[in-house]
């Protein structure tokens, strides 16, 4: 599709210089005069123009031009930019007062055409193209114009060559040996047109021979176009694979007052070692007129496969347009895939689909409903384009449930993380609002109710507020940003009345704790990677829990046996004991990926925690101290009072890796506080500091489990 946009581009730029030169012949009847006319114009561009001998000129009847060997270098360079052997146009006078353009002659031979995109973007032939956005109005839309009066006797481009790269991907396109020619089309009867050509290239690479042959016939003015026995081909090689695509449009014919047509048909085939795509394209039943054109249907058969992955089925559907208000409607279309491959959970998908768009090209405005059946999804979206260029987009989009773990693969243990890119970029030039709710959502085993976000995206900048959901008996709420004006991303979150107990179990298939959790968090960060971005981290969070337990050890059981456990330690935890605590709390400041602590608070009947520390989310380090206080008594928990234990203080100081710290307690100072009769307390302690801490079960385990990977 490029070679043929930069084909025109060539094509244009020569009708702009024959042009330019028949109006000035028709001013001053000197062809030496346009002949330094148009050098000097291009020299004013920093270009070179070198015409070999004196153009030939003629006014009437016919206005024509002959030039000879013809070059132009790219601006302030002695490189070619277009080069032709000789080239010829005539328009017959009289039509041109009353706007019709008789092209009574266009022949080319040997043009060349460069064409190159700098790594700016800019392509060098911009500096032709500048002066103005003549076919904007003043909002900026393209002005609706009436299509030109054209008549052709006779087009014939022989030998033609045009080159495309781009120097920041390396993609390169070459059309050579472009041969094209045409008899009458005059609108009154079909005439031949053939064409042949050699398409060559790199990334990808291919070779590929086109030719087409036909007879056609149009009046862009009147709206009339007809094709009669008209067929074109593509053959040759695309990477590794073998490539053939054909089009045959037998009998078709559009007017206002008449639009009919046998079948037109449509085939891509590429086959190679890696995949085996087929692709055939039926429009079936052309009837109406040009301002009320109906296509009975118009259908896709797909069956490709690829590295064991496989696409299979049909889409069909009625077309209805308008050519002159250009508005085009699809009010019915249906589709039926099926969706095969190894990384798919259940291996094979059917994908049934009901869809309406409607497209008004004149006022840059489409839109799309649809429903579909995807696996146990239903979904129902809405989905509308109040802008082409730059896009601008709403949609609205319903499920009933969808459970992402069925279609994301589980990350492995032993996955390497190094510094993943995180590249906003994509979110620039482009204007996107609309709303997603979805009934039932669950995300690596975590089970969501009733979700709702509003989503917009402006300027660079995307942003899912608000959004909110029903979470194991409370509710989350909050809001997300990701800006790529700077790469920065923002997060609020608030998670109210949380059932911790069974939300450990799914997110991180552990049973150590019970409870209610409130949790706020205010974040921002701003990196081009992941470790950039923990690094950067800042903001605040605060975790509360109420009425909860740890599970695995009971403190109160064991400091009422002390003496029958002194000396034995406690290693792994026991699921039917659990230490009961009335509340849980701790707040952090972050700054430069280090979360601070100072006020660790738990509370149970026979143990008082605090602590403060540390935690370097952006390094994954921890330097922690936790203070563990045995209370009085441990009436509440059902035992007798251990007024012994009263009032010791345990130290444990936590380092290391954060997701896996180290623990060490001061056993010796332990001792000397309480007469030597503290080994199995101590570790009934650890434990449960350990438990509180760690994890996703406690509040160590929760910043972890919100910042870490």
């Amino acid at each position: 599709m490029k070679a043929i946009k930069h084909l025109l581009y060539g094509i244009g730029g020569l009708v702009l210089v024959a042009v330019l030169g028949v109006g000035a012949a028709l001013v001053i009847v000197d062809g030496t005069f346009v002949k330094s006319r148009l050098e000097r114009m291009m020299k004013e561009k920093n270009r070179t123009l070198v015409i070999e001998g004196t153009p030939a000129l003629k006014l009437f009847p016919v206005a024509r031009i002959a030039l000879g060997k013809t070059t132009l270098s790219e601006p302030g360079s002695d490189k070619l930019f277009v080069s032709l052997d000789s080239a010829e146009v005539a328009l017959r006078v009289m039509p041109l007062m009353s706007g019709e353009a008789a092209v009574e002659v266009l022949k080319v031979a040997g043009l060349k055409v460069n064409v190159v995109k700098a790594r700016d973007g800019r392509f060098n032939f911009a500096d032709l193209a500048e002066g103005g956005k003549g076919g904007e109005d003043k909002a900026g839309h393209d002005a609706h114009r009436e299509p030109p009066k054209l008549r052709i006797a006779d087009i014939n481009v022989e030998r033609m060559e045009l080159a495309y790269r781009d120097e920041a991907t390396g993609q390169e396109a070459r059309v050579s040996d472009f041969n094209f020619k045409t008899g009458r089309l005059d609108g009154s009867a079909p005439g031949p047109v053939s064409l042949s050509a050699r398409i060559t290239g790199r990334k990808p690479d291919m070779d590929l021979t086109a030719k087409m042959a036909g007879a056609l016939r149009f009046d862009l003015a009147r709206q009339e176009i007809a094709f009669d026995g008209l067929s074109f081909s593509a053959k040759g090689k695309l990477d590794r694979d073998t490539l053939v695509a054909e089009l045959a449009a037998p009998k078709v014919e559009i007017t206002p007052a008449k639009a009919s047509g046998a079948e037109v048909k449509g085939t891509v085939q590429v086959k190679g070692p890696q995949r085996n795509v087929s692709v055939v394209l039926r429009i079936e039943g052309i009837q109406g007129t040009a301002r009320d054109l109906a296509l009975a249907a118009v259908a896709l058969d797909i069956d490709a496969s690829a590295e064991g992955n496989s696409v299979k089925g049909r889409v069909s559907t009625p077309v209805k347009g308008n050519l002159q208000a250009r508005t085009w409607e699809l009010p019915k279309i249906a589709a039926n895939l099926t969706i095969a491959g190894p990384a798919i959970p259940q291996k094979t998908v059917t994908l049934p689909i009901n869809a309406a768009a409607r497209a008004d090209l004149g006022k840059q405005t489409a839109s799309l409903e649809v429903s579909m059946k995807f696996d146990e999804s239903s979904i129902q979206a809405k989905l509308a384009a109040t802008k082409f260029e730059p896009l601008a987009t709403t949609f609205d989009v319903g499920i009933d449930k969808l459970n992402l773990d069925r279609y994301i693969p589980a990350q492995s243990k032993d996955a390497k993380k190094g510094d993943d890119r995180v590249d906003l970029s994509p979110l620039k030039g482009k204007t996107v609002s609309g709303k997603i709710a979805i009934g039932n959502l669950t995300a690596q085993r975590v089970k969501l109710q009733n979700v709702k976000a509003e989503v917009k995206l402006a300027g660079g900048k995307l942003e899912v507020s608000p959004h909110s959901a029903n979470l194991y008996g409370g509710t989350v709420s909050g809001a997300l940003v990701a800006d790529a004006n700077g790469n920065r991303i923002a997060v609020k979150e608030i998670l109210q009345n949380v059932a911790l107990g069974p939300l450990l179990r799914d997110a991180a298939q552990k049973d150590e704790m019970e409870g209610k959790g409130n949790v706020s968090v205010d974040v921002q960060t701003a990196g081009g990677t992941v470790p950039a971005l923990k690094k950067a981290l800042a903001g605040a969070v605060k975790v509360e829990v109420k009425d909860g337990a740890i599970k695995g050890v009971n403190l109160a059981d064991s400091a009422r046996n002390l003496k029958s456990a002194l000396g034995a330690k406690q290693t792994k935890p026991d699921p039917t004991q659990k230490t009961d605590f009335s509340e849980m709390s701790a707040s952090f400041a972050i700054k430069n990926g280090v979360a601070r602590n100072d006020d660790l608070k738990a509370a149970s009947p026979f143990l008082r925690l605090g602590g403060a520390g540390n935690l370097d989310i952006g390094n994954n380090t921890i330097d922690y101290l936790a203070k563990a206080t045995l209370a009085a008594t441990t009436k509440g928990q059902g035992g007798r009072d251990a007024k012994d234990l009263t009032g010791i203080t345990i130290p444990v100081k936590l380092t290391g890796a954060l997701d896996k710290p180290d623990w060490n307690i001061d056993y010796t100072a332990l001792l000397a506080a309480s007469g030597g009769a503290l080994g199995k307390a101590a570790d009934s302690v650890t434990e449960m500091v350990k438990k509180s801490t760690e994890g996703a079960g406690g509040v160590g385990g929760k910043i972890k489990g919100l910042f870490g990977r």
